[in-house]
């Protein structure tokens, strides 16, 4: 049913400095901005005379969708610890991660920690940081070829979780990994953290994938209270051959969407998308036809 991830997505509170911000990071790319309104976008997201811009960014082969709600405007500052449910990231690649950590240190950005060592016997190459973007959303840095990694959820229903992305929407359990120790408590700032997550593929795609962290200790809050117009409400977007039947067959087994498919021509000649929640309520958006990103 899904073909491909095409980007990730994040509600920003100020879309020009959040382009900024993201434009500092080495190798990131403007694609293009545009304005979006109208009827079929009032549907697909459910607020009437919704208005939204929007910038893409690429960063290697990946691109990051950001949005700034002009109407209706929601929360302006993201409020989620990394363990609570609704609270989401995305990891960027960096060639040299301890010379972009001190660069953008040195320019004011805030950071969780320094570069840490999840695993420095198993895998002493691990490393990553997490930063905070203006709106107050984490961003994973680690180090390797440039671009996306993967996409993040904090999560409290496991298993339900796992088995609406393996068994209604079709992807594969990837890898499978408990990690706890100093480094994973101080890249969380939790002590005494046990983190346990689960990656979930597309079968013959891309590497990216998303990827869903269970804290087994300590636990956040159970209830994700962002809406698509708060800033920091993040989405996956994939591409489906036929969105009319990938919705159906999705609604059929109790997937709910916040509307039909619908036909946004402003972004391109005969482009379908809609938009659906998982278990958790995060957002997730199909696409088909016109020009993927």
């Amino acid at each position: 049913m899904l073909k491909r991830f095409l980007y990730h997505g994040l509600t920003v509170s100020d879309l020009d400095r959040s382009v900024a911000f993201y434009r500092a990071l080495p190798d990131v790319k403007l694609e293009k901005s545009y304005e979006v309104s109208g009827d079929a976008l009032e549907e697909a997201t459910g607020y009437p005379r919704a208005h939204v811009k929007t910038a893409l960014l690429s960063h290697g082969s990946h691109f990051l969708k950001l949005t700034q709600y002009l109407s209706p405007q929601g929360k302006k500052e993201f409020r989620c610890r990394i363990n609570d449910l609704g609270a989401s990231h995305v990891t960027m690649l960096q060639d040299n991660l301890t010379e972009t950590y001190e660069a953008l240190r040195a320019g004011g950005v805030k950071f969780m920690s320094p570069p840490v060592h999840p695993f420095p016997v198993t895998r002493p190459e691990a490393v990553f940081t997490y930063m905070l973007d203006p709106d107050g959303c984490i961003v994973q840095l680690s180090p390797r070829s440039v671009g996306i990694h993967h996409h993040a959820h904090a999560i409290t229903n496991e298993e339900g979780v796992i088995a609406f992305y393996r068994d209604v929407l079709g992807m594969k359990t990837g890898r499978i990994r408990d990690i706890t120790g100093p480094g994973i408590s101080e890249g969380t700032g939790l002590p005494d953290c046990f983190d346990r997550e689960t990656d979930m593929v597309l079968d013959g795609g891309p590497p990216e994938s998303i990827e869903f962290q269970y804290f087994v200790h300590p636990q956040g809050k159970n209830v994700n209270e962002t809406r698509l117009c708060d800033a920091g409400c993040s989405s996956v977007a994939f591409e489906v051959d036929d969105i009319q039947r990938s919705y159906e067959e999705l609604a059929a087994k109790g997937v709910r969407f916040l509307s039909r498919p619908v036909n946004l021509t402003a972004e391109g000649a005969d482009l379908w998308m809609v938009y659906l929640l998982d278990p958790e309520g995060y957002v997730l958006e199909l696409r088909s036809g016109g020009e993927p990103v």
